[in-house]
């Protein structure tokens, strides 16, 4: 990539994220070389972007009339990459995609390994992130394929279609609904420390009044060892649960609750070749 690109796209993602560690983290470079490329383009713009408190940004006015431009050469810049990836068909090229990780476990991984075994010249860029940070990734035109829920699919504004639904279930530790039979209210819950979902914590804050959390991941593998302890209960989608033999206990909410989650990507005649194919392998 162009050094000029590279800054520009820096300046670009720490406006978004209001960090730097958090951009350098996402464009895969040192903090200290992204603090060094925003220094170096207000030197060369004889502009101050940023105003730095702490380790949090603000955009200047200067900056914030600035980032439009910025955000569309970037933009431009990926285009001009999906071109030249076009042009050489499957040759080469990267399918970018970001999901939650209960999709990226079940229901990615398996295409996603035959996808590239058919075509080992390609790369895949996985992005498992919260709804929020895919579709921000999707606006910024930083992947070519996001996994949301169905509020975000019209902010998005992209080709969307139903790629999975699952049920919303508790995970309880062994013995916490002793002597209760069956599916459990919501209600029953009032009161209960909790190990929040990302993906599933909006549910939870709808459903219950200040309802005490003791930690918030999207990491599943973490959610179910510390309900596992004894640290609290969790609501979850059913998915996160195939293939899992630990010793909890799983219940239906009387009133059931669902997770539908869409595959949103550009238009057809926008997409690289490789996405296109890449969208063949996904079950429908």
């Amino acid at each position: 990539m162009d050094a000029n690109v590279r800054k520009i796209q820096v300046f670009a993602t720490a406006a978004r994220l209001g960090s730097l560690t958090r951009a350098a983290e996402e464009l895969g470079c040192a903090q200290s070389t992204a603090s060094r490329m925003v220094s170096s383009l207000e030197e060369d713009w004889g502009a101050r972007l940023f105003e730095r408190r702490g380790p949090s940004l603000r955009l200047t006015q200067e900056g914030g009339q600035l980032l439009h431009d910025a955000r569309s050469v970037c933009e431009a810049y990926e285009a001009l990459v999906r071109h030249v990836g076009d042009l050489r068909g499957l040759e080469a090229g990267t399918v970018s995609l970001a999901a939650p990780s209960s999709i990226v476990s079940w229901r990615l991984a398996e295409p996603l390994g035959r996808f590239l075994a058919d075509h080992p010249l390609l790369e895949a860029d996985i992005h498992e992130c919260t709804y929020g940070e895919a579709e921000h990734l999707m606006l910024d035109g930083k992947v070519d394929l996001a996994f949301v829920p169905r509020e975000l699919v019209k902010s998005i504004g992209c080709v969307a279609s139903l790629f999975d639904r699952d049920e919303i279930v508790i995970v309880a530790p062994k013995g916490y609904f002793a002597g209760e039979i069956g599916s459990i209210p919501v209600e029953r819950l009032v009161g209960g420390r909790f190990i929040a979902d990302s993906e599933t914590a909006p549910l939870l804050q709808r459903e219950l009044e200040n309802p005490c959390v003791r930690f918030v991941t999207s990491d599943i593998t973490a959610i179910l060892a510390m309900v596992e302890a004894g640290l609290g209960v969790s609501l979850l989608p059913s998915l996160a649960l195939e293939r899992t033999a630990l010793a909890v206990d799983v219940r239906h909410l009387a009133a059931p609750a669902y997770r539908s989650i869409y595959l949103v990507h550009r238009t057809p005649d926008e997409l690289s070749h490789a996405a296109s194919a890449f969208l063949g392998y996904l079950p429908r």
